[in-house]
């Protein structure tokens, strides 16, 4: 999702500043996962399509963040579709890893613009070649 609003329920105090009752706060998961200070890299290098990616940040259920990646919303707006998104992706990524041996990125991983709506997307696309087993 390109991100979110919600109104402050009640005055608070976050880090010091104080947050007035009736406020708008507003948040954007790409930009929280660019600007995380346990995978940033000053040389962007952590947002590279083809280098940045660590699964294994996701893999140790201890170490696991439960609150960080929320592509589906949280709460009472949680997405209504994200059983389905999620087994279409099962689906697409169980065809996939059967009839495909491998990927290449053809676009300029680093140039990708991203375009904001319902879904973060590129904007012009992005050029990807994959080989059949």
């Amino acid at each position: 999702s390109g991100g979110g609003a919600r109104i402050i329920d009640d005055t608070l105090v976050l880090d010091g500043y104080q947050i007035p009752k009736g406020w708008w706060a507003m948040y954007s998961p790409i930009l929280t996962h660019e600007q995380d200070p346990k995978t940033f890299q000053e040389d962007g290098s952590h947002m590279n399509i083809q280098t940045g990616f660590k699964p294994e940040r996701w893999m140790d259920s201890a170490t696991r963040p439960t609150s960080e990646f929320i592509p589906f919303g949280a709460g009472h707006r949680f997405c209504l579709g994200h059983n389905l998104a999620m087994t279409e992706m099962k689906i697409f990524l169980a065809v996939m890893a059967r009839n495909v041996k491998s990927f290449d990125l053809i676009s300029d991983a680093d140039k990708v613009k991203w375009k904001e709506g319902i879904i973060l997307t590129p904007k012009d696309g992005v050029i990807v070649s994959a080989h059949r087993k």
